[in-house]
């Protein structure tokens, strides 16, 4: 699940930062309603673009884990497995981004 919520996140991300908006405040408004979320929360403070490169490599183990698990009970993880591969994919541009725009 987190995978697939930082894949929503990662998407936003994107979307205000090409819309030139302040990131972390798009971010903070979002954190305190029903859309907020704890990889949300983890994006706009405890990640670094150093130790970024690193997690989403975890991440994209545990997502290929939790398919194949899956698989040999012998159901689809397909729709999971590609939202959550999608979202810790994009963990270090996301990263990257917020790091930009905290020093604009």
């Amino acid at each position: 699940m987190t995978m697939s919520n930082l894949g929503n996140a990662v998407d936003l991300i994107r979307l205000v930062s090409r819309l030139g908006m302040d990131v972390q405040a798009v971010i903070d408004v979002i954190d305190v309603s029903s859309g907020g979320s704890a990889i949300l929360q983890t994006l706009g403070s405890d990640l670094t673009p150093e130790i970024a490169p690193h997690l989403q490599g975890l991440m994209r183990k545990d997502v290929e884990h939790f398919a194949d698990a899956i698989r040999a009970y012998g159901l689809d993880p397909q729709p999971l497995h590609d939202r959550g591969l999608a979202g810790a994919s994009g963990l270090a541009e996301a990263v990257g981004l917020l790091a930009a725009d905290a020093r604009r």
